[in-house]
């Protein structure tokens, strides 16, 4: 009597956790800092404690903000992805290498899909634009394979797009000889990316 009843505690046990939500960071902190953030936004302070408490991957990202149809889902954290995201981008006084490789690491693994990884790809350009340099140093530190799981997220697009292709072209031209090794992988993740994949969401309901 006594294993019956342990093996259908451990069951009982083993099956809540199997379907209890997980977040892989502490959310609690990170909504804590954000509204924080918000009473002084030009704060170094402030702007660091919420940088430190954003996730700090893709896995991180993903599980933090990802949406589930699954009923119970606290969506509350889906919910404030935008905001999140928009609120790192304003983070103005971190060093701009660590923010950099913040981004890098964030991408690295990522997949095209809307909401917060769409996100995610709008703050990718705009800081790529505004901090060039800084930017391609800091992915030419990586392993090659990392550089390309990067441009893969960051050219990956359903359909094409002309201002892509217009970016694509001006930061090989300008950086071709500075870094070639890094161009020629973004080139190929270019080629087979923009204009050649869909949304996880679609990909998985495909017949």
């Amino acid at each position: 009597m006594k294993r019956v009843f342990f093996f259908v505690l451990f069951f009982t046990t083993f099956f809540s956790a199997a379907i209890a939500q997980y977040f892989p960071i502490d959310t609690a902190r990170l909504n804590r800092t954000y509204r924080s953030l918000l009473q002084d936004t030009q704060s170094r302070e402030l702007q660091m404690d919420f940088f430190n408490a954003f996730p700090n991957n893709w896995y991180e990202y993903y599980n933090t903000y990802k949406y589930c149809s699954k009923e119970g889902y606290d969506l509350s954290m889906y919910s404030k992805a935008n905001e999140h995201i928009q609120a790192l981008e304003k983070c103005t006084t971190i060093n701009d290498t660590l923010f950099c490789k913040k981004l890098i690491h964030l991408s690295v693994g990522a997949t095209l899909d809307t909401d917060a990884p769409n996100y995610l790809k709008e703050i990718l350009h705009n800081t790529m634009e505004s901090h060039e340099c800084v930017f391609l140093y800091c992915l030419s530190q990586i392993m090659k394979g990392h550089q390309m799981q990067f441009w893969q997220f960051y050219w990956a697009n359903a359909v094409y797009k002309e201002e892509l292709e217009k970016e694509f072209k001006e930061l090989y031209n300008r950086n071709k000889e500075k870094y070639p090794r890094q161009m020629k992988i973004m080139s190929v993740a270019f080629e087979y990316f923009h204009n050649g994949i869909l949304f996880m969401s679609d990909f998985n309901n495909l017949d």
